[in-house]
């Protein structure tokens, strides 16, 4: 196992560095699998299907933000839209700025319009399938196939034993490393446009943090106006939503994930895992009162997906227990988890 894993990194490492890129597409579909390893899988050496039809919906979630103009340091009013191919404008981005200048604000407004949201998917469904899905594990002239087997046609990938643990397990040294060859690519098509040095890692990765005032009457009905933490009564005016896993952990924001804390235990918490109890409490929430909450937040245009909620939580709370990580449990007390901590799942 600890060599099949060496040669994973190993393989990864050639692709980025020997691999041939006319387009960013190539990143995009190792960050998907990636993600969707975190999402859909399991810690085991198991296969792992994934659809087109899911790589597309991650397509359009790493690039929304980018579709947007960009704007140079020094050249004010000169907004760009960055190259991310060699030649003409990346279909994708195209599709998404067309979008945006259409008057959709935002990656939530896309996804409710459910027929526009449908259409968009399955025509970068197909950009995914005729472009980088076939492509990606080419090594100048030999295809180096550790990922999935090149099928060359179909709707769907099997991503070969052992690869879905090493995305699980190497997430965020894979997401390093992919983001760290796409701001060079974008870098090096772009330098004659940029000006002066630019954080292009902030515009190309960084948040579209929703606004989480939406969240607080839904919350506050299910926590009855109380710390989901210390369980004391907390005021509207104060109260603060956090991410109960936290963003620095996995960087999304879906509905099932929030919780309500007074500003001191928010602070306490900051970027910990919550300790098993809070954990048995958040996933019984999520279990029982999911498809309400589910509701709620459909009727306000937030994403969800409770099953994506939990399957993430699992992953992160494995990795803090293999690396005996401290969670916190009240203000001031952390605690390692015992070796019973996925029951607090069950």
């Amino acid at each position: 196992m600890p060599q099949q894993q060496i040669e994973f990194l190993y393989n990864l490492q050639r692709l980025l560095n020997e691999g041939s890129f006319v387009a960013t597409y190539k990143f995009a579909l190792l960050s998907s699998l990636a993600d969707l390893c975190v999402e859909k899988g399991k810690d085991t050496d198991a296969e792992l299907e994934l659809s087109t039809r899911e790589i597309a919906q991650k397509f359009v979630t790493i690039y929304w933000r980018q579709s947007r103009p960009f704007l140079p340091k020094g050249k004010v009013g000169a907004t760009i839209i960055l190259r991310q191919n060699t030649g003409r404008e990346a279909g994708v981005i195209r599709l998404l700025r067309e979008q945006s200048e259409a008057g959709v604000t935002s990656l939530n407004s896309l996804q409710q319009n459910k027929r526009s949201w449908n259409r968009i998917i399955s025509r970068i469904d197909r950009f995914v399938r005729e472009m980088p899905l076939w492509r990606l594990q080419t090594v100048g002239n030999s295809t180096l196939e550790f990922l999935y087997p090149n099928t060359i046609t179909g709707a769907s990938i099997r991503l070969k034993p052992g690869v879905m643990f090493c995305f699980r397990a190497f997430h965020a040294f894979i997401t390093d490393m992919v983001r760290g060859a796409w701001i060079r690519y974008v870098r090096r098509y772009n330098q004659d446009r940029l000006g002066d040095p630019v954080d292009l890692d902030e515009f190309l990765f960084g948040s579209e943090r929703i606004s989480l005032a939406a969240y607080v009457p839904i919350l506050c009905k299910v926590q009855s106006s109380r710390c989901f933490y210390c369980q004391r009564e907390i005021r509207p005016a104060t109260v603060h939503v956090d991410h109960f896993i936290p963003w620095t952990t996995y960087p999304i924001d879906l509905g099932h994930n929030f919780v309500l804390a007074d500003p001191a235990c928010n602070a306490a918490k900051s970027d910990h895992l919550a300790a098993e109890k809070h954990l048995k409490r958040w996933s019984s929430r999520n279990r029982d009162l999911g498809s309400d909450l589910g509701e709620e937040f459909d009727r306000i245009g937030i994403i969800h997906d409770v099953h994506a909620s939990l399957t993430i939580s699992e992953w992160a709370y494995n990795r803090a227990f293999v690396a005996q990580a401290e969670t916190f449990r009240a203000i001031g007390i952390f605690e390692q988890l015992s070796a019973e901590w996925r029951q607090s799942l069950s």
